[in-house]
């Protein structure tokens, strides 16, 4: 493949018209769907599921709040990846895990495509509010919270729903190369520990880490986008060119949520002509015994190969 075909001065393409499907779901009513109730049915708490793209595995069960199944967005709407939904009688976690088409999500919340997201997650509550799904909307200042060590754009809400009031909050962040947006819908009279529910995610985000999943900070992606703009071949492939254009590569290949783009080393030098780039593998805890790292060959011509992994 020819990344420098593709656009490569814009990374990531932000396809928020697809949101709209992302917000029907997203603000379902919470008592149109018959929940078991875990006090006596808990034999009914499904496994844990594991996402292959941010390496989290979602429990079975928040506390009392059972898994419902897996949405999968991805096949009808491109760019949605997956909705998981936790809930019981008076309280709803929803989590929706996707990129919107885009080459790179960063990591955090300094990205313009997460800022966006999170602003359209504020808008759907309003475009809610007009289509009268909600009544009586308040939305408060958005402020910065974090689920363990992860940080999130966050905005607190109450609003009334077929005549029951409600308290939900929203989390929008960059987490291992996808979007994660997290949207709460509890009734006032609940006694559910909803920060606790929430520290689990955190938790389990955190466990991704330590198991060798990650993603790409703000400041390197811009990095990236800058080397590339500079790539010219007329006089022969350099070792910069050679280093961009493999981490291209790796991102368009999607394997940017489990090696290290930062980590290009040259390993064998031919240039002008050719280059053998190696990437290593996200850091693990406790670590590997063997790493095994990404080879990426490079041409003149700028056509990258992903070549076998070593061993």
């Amino acid at each position: 493949m020819n990344p420098r075909k593709s656009c490569l001065p814009a990374l990531y393409r932000t396809g928020l018209t697809v949101l709209g499907v992302l917000a029907g779901i997203l603000l379902t009513s919470c008592s149109s769907v018959k929940v078991a109730n875990p006090r006596t049915n808990l034999e009914l708490a499904p496994a844990p599921y594991f996402d292959d793209k941010t390496g989290i595995y979602f429990p079975g069960a928040l506390g009392s709040l059972f898994r419902q199944p897996v949405v999968e967005l991805e096949e009808r709407s491109p760019g949605l990846g997956l909705a998981i939904t936790y809930r019981n009688a008076d309280t709803r976690i929803d989590v929706f895990v996707y990129d919107l088409q885009a080459s790179i999500i960063p990591t955090g919340i300094d990205s313009e495509v997460i800022q966006r997201s999170f602003q359209d997650a504020i808008s759907d509550l309003s475009q809610a509010s007009k289509k009268r799904i909600y009544t009586n909307l308040e939305t408060g200042p958005t402020s910065t919270v974090s689920l363990v060590d992860t940080p999130f754009l966050h905005a607190r809400f109450q609003y009334t729903e077929a005549l029951t009031q409600k308290r939900g909050q929203l989390f929008v962040s960059g987490v291992n190369s996808q979007i994660i947006k997290i949207r709460t819908a509890q009734t006032l009279t609940s006694d559910t520990d909803l920060e606790r529910l929430l520290a689990y995610l955190g938790h389990a985000i955190e466990q991704s880490r330590r198991n060798g999943f990650g993603g790409l900070p703000t400041s390197n992606y811009q990095k990236i986008v800058d080397q590339v703009a500079q790539i010219d071949l007329r006089n022969g492939l350099s070792e910069a060119e050679a280093v961009s254009i493999a981490q291209i590569e790796l991102v368009n290949q999607d394997h940017h949520n489990r090696y290290d783009v930062n980590s290009a080393q040259m390993k064998q030098n031919r240039l002008p002509s050719s280059a053998t780039i190696t990437f290593r593998q996200y850091p693990t805890s406790p670590a590997r015994i063997v790493e095994t790292p990404l080879i990426i060959e490079v041409d003149q011509n700028g056509n990258a190969t992903i070549a076998e992994i070593a061993r």
